[in-house]
């Protein structure tokens, strides 16, 4: 498929339309950042927590992949939570090329501690619209991450398409 071409002024408005989306994306990275200053916890990390402490543990790659970080990044912030003693790298009983990553107790009170610090604030944000507006934002929200999703494997196929043609 050919890509459109764009006017310089289509060009400049898209650009701006996707900086301010970008900005409400990195303001939220820097209210966590704020939230979870006390305990010296970055967002990635938080992240991290959250995810294992809704699981039974889980591999590094699996958790880049879920989180959408690079796996050099994963591993960057498993050895830092692993230093502050909120995470443990066990190897696969049957399969010893395989670790996992675990929350030990401290991990476990620490997650649960910043999803209530989390979900307070949030409740404060929540509690300044109606319910309806509340609806319309999560149901509008939703709608563009699958179309999202929908355009990127689109765009997936076509070059897989291009490169059988080629």
């Amino acid at each position: 498929m050919a890509t459109r071409q764009y006017t310089d002024r289509e060009l400049r408005e898209l650009h701006e339309q996707r900086e301010r989306t970008l900005s409400v994306t990195l303001k939220g990275q820097r209210r966590h950042a704020i939230l979870f200053e006390p305990y010296n916890i970055s967002h990635t990390e938080y992240r991290v927590l959250v995810l294992l402490f809704f699981s039974n543990g889980c591999e590094p790659s699996v958790m880049a992949d879920r989180l959408m970080i690079l796996r050099q990044t994963m591993t960057k912030v498993i050895d830092s939570l692993e230093t502050k003693g909120y995470v443990e790298r066990t190897i696969h009983p049957y399969d010893r090329r395989k670790v996992y990553i675990n929350l030990l107790p401290a991990g476990k009170m620490l997650a649960r501690e910043l999803l209530c610090v989390e979900s307070d604030y949030l409740s404060r944000v929540d509690g300044q619209f109606t319910p309806e507006e509340l609806e319309t934002y999560h149901a509008l929200s939703g709608r563009i991450q699958e179309a999202r999703a929908a355009v990127m494997e689109e765009i997936i196929s076509e070059r897989a398409a291009n490169k059988q043609d080629a």
